[in-house]
């Protein structure tokens, strides 16, 4: 697919994060070790006293005191080490030029995708909270003025009732309770039923310990019933005469715990369908195979991609592709609601690249039987998805990886991905199992990718062609150069063994220029461009090819190498290249064109066949599919096709050539309905460049006594 719009919906959320972090009572300033502060929320202006503007680009350690420097500078190590560091008291020099207390944390950001760590740190403004500890020996008045209008709430708890004997007065506009209501009931009346035994284990550590001191996130009730989040540290104070007690500070965090929240969610779910993404279906493989004990219960990931989805996509536009995706999506997500309910299974539904997605299913008292999953996956996409009116059926190809004792989350997905692209390697619509030979065909296909570079470079390609002949004068009119692979290991390979691999690996471009330039040179020895008797050289090009903006500049130098002229070459393309939404293409057909080089539309009529390709792309030639030719004589609407497309040919003016003739009935049912360029293995075989020179001039009708073309049936590609 191509790059996706950030949607609506998306937009307006991260506004609101946007919003939630300018106004929160913390700042945060992103620190890189080169460029010092790269990044600060505007909430800087009112706890810092300095903008963002003013901050960007200082040392971190230029704001804090300087006896507190190496405090701040071995904590951030500690982040970077630990992933988080702190809470630490520190002093910070304010915008006002005075020093006031802060409390600093540092954590660290992995970068998605490029690996990068930065460390990202929040300060709070605890003045308020030093003087509070300060002041603990003056009269409760003055506490209570100190407090009363303060971000945090500072309470004392007396370890033997569970009751506050102190709380400040600012612990209304924060719970929205009085000092008297809070301090009659136990501090866990308050606290949520699921971090009630978090709350009293911790403080039983810190009453433990003299001067102990902890921190924890907790739900606290606010009065108007509401769960707030709150960031609770416990300071050990049991000794000092002016507290004797459990000093707490509570900060309402709800708003910068939203906000995590959500940038984890969008760092772990997918955004268009909502499904879960890469990395959060590798986490719940992962938690998955920890709880599941194999000799009872099993594990069976499903990865899968939508047959033909790129064509479909282009064909229709990425709004339908987009629909469609989140209509497969829903479906999955029904799939799962049932394994789940019906069969009581851990399911798990991702979107892990643009059509692919995965199904992870456990069980932790029962074997799973992945056929019967793959047969549930089939089901529920079996009636047909309604898209603009319109229904569309759609398959899917499904590798299968099942865990075994000691998999990994890793090495599960892995193999899943293994057996989805050995599935599709076999066709439309199939099922793979991940065994030792799906092992084998990843490990093949990784070597021909990086043997394919060796052979470019090691001469190993070999080109062999395919003449076409004009029926009227039984000469051969153009030919076909097709590219085969003489590995020293393997013997002859045809297309099919290693052209795939090099679209995957992007090293089709090369590839294509190696069969250029050496096309080029054997059209030119056996001179193509003779004016007494012009024939074509014709060569296949790939989408990735044409969106190369060189690509027509490339072809013309090959010529000019090679002395020939551009009216003696070709090139071809499948109508689903044209169907790719990419400018570049249509760009790069138009510049073929304009340097005289022809464009043939191959395998024509098996995709969107439409007019408009015709004329908007300036083809000279189309070639009817050898599916169509097959069927000339046992099929009425194959010859009425062939017929069809000959006549639509001829009135535009357009070659058209019939290709795959194999036996001697298909060869005189073209010639009597008018078609005069015909290619196929009945006729001649592509065959190497020493043995097609002596046949260039044999004419048709001397091939048709020397070959016996009903024989020639069993010939393959």
């Amino acid at each position: 697919m191509s790059s996706e719009p950030v949607p609506e919906s998306l937009m307006d959320e991260m506004a609101l994060i946007t919003h939630i972090l300018d106004h929160s009572t913390e700042a945060a300033l992103v620190l890189d070790p080169l460029k010092g502060i790269s990044f600060a929320t505007a909430s800087c202006s009112h706890v810092l006293g300095r903008t963002p503007e003013q901050l960007s680009g200082a040392l971190a350690k230029a704001f804090f005191h300087e006896d507190d420097v190496p405090r701040a500078i071995e904590a951030r190590v500690g982040a970077l080490a630990l992933g988080h560091s702190g809470p630490t008291d520190l002093r910070g020099l304010h915008g006002d030029g005075g020093y006031r207390w802060f409390e600093a944390e540092w954590w660290r950001f992995d970068e998605p995708g490029s690996g990068r760590q930065r460390v990202v740190m929040h300060l709070r403004d605890i003045d308020h909270r030093i003087q509070t500890v300060t002041a603990l020996s003056v009269s409760q008045a003055q506490q209570d003025r100190l407090l009363q209008y303060g971000a945090g709430v500072t309470a004392i708890l007396l370890p033997d009732s569970g009751l506050l004997s102190y709380v400040s007065p600012s612990v209304q506009h924060v719970l929205g309770w009085s000092q008297e209501q809070i301090s009659e009931l136990p501090m866990r009346r308050f606290i949520h039923p699921d971090d009630i035994t978090a709350f009293e284990e911790i403080q039983a550590q810190v009453a433990d310990l003299d001067q102990g001191r902890a921190q924890i996130e907790i739900q606290c009730r606010h009065k108007n019933g509401s769960w707030r989040t709150v960031e609770l540290t416990l300071e050990n104070l049991i000794s000092e005469d002016a507290v004797k007690g459990l000093l707490f500070y509570v900060y309402d965090v709800t708003d910068r715990r939203q906000a995590l929240d959500e940038l984890t969610r969008q760092q772990r779910t997918d955004s268009l369908t909502g499904l879960a993404n890469r990395f959060l279906l590798l986490d719940r493989i992962a938690v998955a195979l920890e709880t599941i004990d194999h000799g009872a219960g099993s594990l069976v990931l499903l990865k899968f991609d939508i047959d033909r989805f790129g064509m479909f996509n282009d064909a229709l536009g990425q709004e339908v592709g987009d629909e469609l995706l989140g209509e497969f999506a829903r479906r999955l997500r029904a799939l799962a609601r049932r394994l789940r309910s019906v069969s009581r299974l851990e399911v798990t539904v991702a979107r892990l690249s643009s059509d692919e997605f995965g199904l992870l299913v456990s069980a932790a008292d029962k074997e799973l039987v992945p056929a019967e999953l793959v047969e549930e996956l089939r089901h529920s996409l079996i009636t047909p998805f309604s898209l603009q009116g319109t229904e569309h059926a759609v398959t899917v190809c499904v590798g299968v990886a099942v865990s075994e004792q000691d998999s990994t989350a890793e090495e599960i997905a892995r193999d899943a991905s293994a057996a989805m692209h050995f599935a599709k390697s076999t066709g439309a619509n199939q099922v793979s199992y991940f065994n030792r030979q799906v092992r084998e065909a990843a490990i093949e296909r990784l070597e021909t990718q990086s043997d394919l570079v060796r052979a470019i470079q090691r001469d190993e390609l070999v080109l062999h062609f395919q003449p076409a002949y004009d029926t009227r004068t039984g000469l051969v009119e153009s030919t076909e150069a097709l590219v085969r692979w003489q590995h020293p290991e393997r013997g002859l390979l045809g297309p099919g063994y290693f052209v795939p691999d090099a679209e995957s690996s992007n090293r089709i471009v090369e590839l294509g220029n190696w069969v250029i330039d050496h096309a080029a040179q054997v059209a030119a020895n056996w001179k193509f461009d003779d004016p007494a008797m012009p024939r074509k050289m014709w060569v296949n090009v790939s989408a990735l090819q044409l969106q190369s903006s060189t690509f027509a500049e490339n072809l013309s130098d090959s010529l000019r190498s090679a002395g020939l002229a551009s009216s003696a070459f070709g090139i071809e393309i499948t109508e689903s290249v044209l169907l790719v939404s990419d400018p570049q293409i249509s760009k790069t057909l138009y510049d073929v064109h304009h340097r005289g080089v022809s464009i043939a539309l191959d395998d024509f009529g098996t995709g969107y066949s439409s007019l408009t390709y015709l004329q908007r792309y300036k083809v000279d030639a189309i070639k009817i599919d050898q599916t169509f030719v097959a069927g000339l004589t046992s099929d009425a609407d194959d010859a009425s096709i062939v017929v069809a497309v000959n006549s639509l040919g001829r009135s535009l003016n357009l070659a058209v050539i019939a290709e795959g003739v194999e036996t001697a009935g298909q060869l005189d049912a073209l010639i009597s309905m008018g078609c005069t360029l015909v290619s196929g293995f009945g006729l001649c075989r592509p065959i190497p460049e020493e043995e097609l020179t002596p046949l260039l001039n044999i004419p048709l009708q001397t091939r048709r006594v020397e070959i016996d073309l009903t024989d020639q049936r069993s010939l393959k590609h």
